[in-house]
């Protein structure tokens, strides 16, 4: 399938600059793109592999525009201009195909909307509701009592828990557990005995759930994932945990229990973040902070444990140089020592 450059500013409602005649048939990087690929370029890290570029066209930003002269199609947002082109030349495979392959197992009280797809030897279990174009890929399961909305994915091998509420146009990733029972022990008479979970995990619209991520359910209440929050691969979210909108996490992040994150946060690589904790709106860690206290001012953070950018430079910094200073501070007191043995060795 191929795509006129004219085709494809409509398409993505971007400006051409450029032949709109030349036709492309594929995507790819900005680095190796062919003569018959588009790329996209949305940061002025890339403006020198732009210019050597033998794409046949550039998704472009206003702001970078100006700095490139090959041919482009200015777009507000690059990436996702690239995903509409990638889905309309068929590069993606968008849904599974509808209907219930025969080997799915589906209670009779289950509510399913229209246009589900439910994969080899998928299960919904009763009073489970699963809304409109959603699609089960082989092996998942929605539990009974479970609520999925409508255009999800749920992939292979994930579990929807019976606690579970997830909204429209999420994706529940391979080997993902929305609403397991969460990791809370009391001390009885032979050591720790598992506390029972009653409460709920509410999950937003436009969720997406990583590959192998964990989203405990709560003890008492709700555990919440606010609308396009995103959540990469081995992400664990303890019990009564609450992630507000748009807030991203990288892989093997991790949330202990009943503590609160804001909006627009994000939240690095291997960053451990303590229980009752509340984490304010537009705050970022590094990769592998340790968050062991709350934070209530917006900002760059990280370090162990984490702390506002700009001061765990300077102790990084001094740190840099201690080793220096010791062996300076060493020669100072053997020039002491020798200075006070020469006025007589007085102390």
């Amino acid at each position: 399938m191929a795509m006129t450059l004219n085709e494809v500013a409509a398409l993505v409602g971007g400006q051409l600059e450029g032949d709109g005649a030349k036709r492309i048939s594929g995507v790819g990087p900005i680095e190796s793109a062919g003569a018959e690929q588009i790329a996209a370029l949305d940061d002025a890290r890339f403006l020198e592999a732009a210019r050597t570029s033998k794409a046949a066209a550039l998704l472009v930003p206003q702001k970078l525009a100006p700095q490139v002269a090959t041919t482009k199609i200015v777009v507000a947002f690059p990436q996702i201009a690239q995903n509409q082109v990638i889905e309309a030349l068929g590069l993606w495979k968008v849904a599974w195909p509808a209907g219930r392959h025969p080997t799915a197992v589906v209670d009779a009280t289950a509510v399913l909307g229209e246009g589900v797809s439910l994969g080899a030897y998928s299960v919904v279990g009763s009073g489970a509701r699963i809304g409109a174009g959603t699609q089960l890929e082989p092996l998942a399961i929605i539990e009974a009592g479970a609520v999925v909305g409508a255009r999800c994915i749920v992939q292979s091998h994930a579990v929807v828990c019976s606690c579970a509420t997830v909204g429209d146009e999420c994706v529940i990733g391979h080997g993902a557990v929305v609403g397991g029972e969460g990791f809370g022990f009391g001390f009885g008479p032979r050591g720790p005995v598992r506390l029972r979970h009653l409460g709920r995990v509410l999950v937003g619209n436009r969720v997406h759930v990583g590959n192998g991520t964990t989203i405990d359910r709560a003890r008492f209440g709700d555990s919440k994932v606010g609308d396009d929050s995103k959540l990469d691969s081995h992400v664990h979210l303890g019990h009564n945990v609450v992630v507000g909108a748009r807030t991203i996490f990288a892989a093997q992040s991790g949330v202990a229990g009943s503590t609160e994150i804001g909006d627009n946060c994000l939240i690095g690589g291997q960053v451990g973040i303590t229980d009752h904790a509340k984490i304010t709106s537009n705050v970022r860690f590094a990769a592998r902070s340790g968050v062991g206290s709350s934070i209530e001012e917006a900002g760059d953070y990280f370090g162990f444990w984490a702390k506002e950018r700009n001061v765990a430079m300077r102790e990084l910094g001094a740190m840099a140089k201690l080793p220096d200073a010791l062996r300076e501070l060493t020669h100072l007191k053997k020039e002491v020592a020798a200075l006070r043995e020469k006025l007589g060795g007085s102390p």
